[in-house]
């Protein structure tokens, strides 16, 4: 398959967010990010800015997230915003997105 460069390229990734739990555990949950593929350069200067500025340049969409009644979450700058004061929210996604970084992951 040829490369085709693009000039907005975007994907959908799945993410996972642990939390911790009683007795020393973490719960995981996940859910999928649809994000906007940055260049190297661009992705250092937004990540000297701070994480909401990054998770605003790159975050575009999600699928998955509920409230605690079951209820879908919108995406919505607001949403981001207010997810963003979650650390370990903010660890799974840029977690998520970084490990992008990495390519396929070799198979045994």
């Amino acid at each position: 398959m040829a490369f085709v460069r693009k000039k907005v390229k975007t994907f959908k990734w799945p993410v996972t967010v642990e939390e911790p739990s009683d007795g020393g555990t973490f719960d995981s949950s996940t859910f999928d990010v649809v994000f906007k593929r940055l260049g190297r350069s661009e992705f250092s200067k937004l990540s000297e800015k701070g994480d909401l500025q990054l998770l605003k340049s790159v975050v575009l969409g999600w699928d998955g997230i509920t409230d605690e009644d079951g209820k879908e979450v919108p995406f919505s700058m607001e949403a981001l915003k207010e997810f963003s004061d979650d650390p370990y929210w903010i660890r799974g996604v840029l977690k998520a997105y970084t490990e992008t970084f990495d390519g396929a992951k070799a198979g045994n």
